[in-house]
């Protein structure tokens, strides 16, 4: 089986499961990192983190170009933070990035990583990645539409030209 449709089927699946979440309890259940962000974004915004999926040029799979604004900038960050915990070894493959639980909890509507001895590396880094966008999200309102890679929010003009 491919990873691509591995991945994609964490994906499709991973709303489902979350959906029986309650993303309120002091300790969060171990679910794969997927898993974890969205409940981070349930725990910190209110809404689930798919509301972001497919926006811009890097909210979602993959990414290229330039952000097309601060929210895709987030995601674009998210990706980057992602692909360092790669590289420094921490993490082995891209297919643990998105399936390697971690603990964390929800504390008055703020996501806080727990760190813990039988927690790896990669698994903190994760936690850190995932936390830092919500983080991100939640100083933008939620945008109205989702724009593509090519277009620019029709609130703010731009002369900036796409890859």
């Amino acid at each position: 089986m491919s990873v691509r449709i591995v991945l994609l089927s964490v994906l499709f699946l991973c709303p489902l499961i979350a959906l029986g979440q309650d993303v309120e309890k002091k300790e969060t259940p171990k679910l794969g990192s997927v898993l974890n962000l969205n409940s981070m974004a349930q725990c910190a915004l209110n809404r689930t983190a798919l509301l972001y999926n497919n926006y811009g040029c890097f909210c979602g799979m993959g990414g290229s170009g330039r952000p097309i604004d601060e929210i895709d900038a987030c995601c674009r960050r998210h990706d980057l933070c992602y692909g360092m915990a790669l590289d420094s070894g921490d993490c082995g493959n891209l297919l643990m990035e998105y399936i390697d639980p971690y603990d964390w909890s929800c504390v008055n509507h703020t996501p806080v990583c727990t760190h813990t001895p039988s927690q790896s590396k990669c698994q903190q880094a994760l936690c850190w990645c995932d936390r830092m966008v919500v983080e991100c999200w939640s100083l933008y309102p939620l945008p109205g539409q989702k724009l593509g890679c090519n277009r620019t929010p029709k609130s703010k003009k731009s002369d900036r030209r796409r890859h």
